[in-house]
């Protein structure tokens, strides 16, 4: 799939009537971030990503943080890739100076899979 030409990241996730799996992520972190919100959402942490979880819950859609605890999106498209993931996956991000070469190197790992950046304003913590 040739690249999308760069342009400004969704700030929202079209997840109506979706499944979603978020990994690495809670609750709040999800807020604002799904409009409308999914038909079900499962939260997971990277080493619960089996083939037997991802078949079981037959996700739509995965959102994970660019960089999580001990993994990051590329680990994410990889694992999900083994598990015949063929969804959306999207990756919560602050904003990025070059954010094709994220997209760049999710496709090489997970071919078959539609990636997307969602920018949001880096909150302190």
């Amino acid at each position: 799939n040739p690249a999308e030409p760069a342009r400004a990241a969704p700030a929202r996730i079209a997840a109506g009537g979706a499944g979603v799996l978020a990994v690495g992520l809670g609750p709040a972190d999800l807020d604002g971030v799904m409009a409308p919100p999914p038909r079900a959402c499962a939260f997971a942490r990277f080493a619960e990503v089996t083939p037997v979880l991802v078949a079981q819950l037959a996700p739509d859609v995965v959102i994970a943080p660019l960089f999580g605890r001990g993994f990051d999106v590329v680990d994410i498209a990889t694992r999900l890739a083994e598990c015949g993931f063929a969804g959306r996956l999207y990756a919560l991000s602050p904003p990025l100076p070059r954010p094709e070469a994220v997209r760049a190197e999710v496709a090489e790992q997970a071919p078959g899979m539609t990636f997307g950046l969602v920018v949001r304003a880096k909150t302190g913590g």
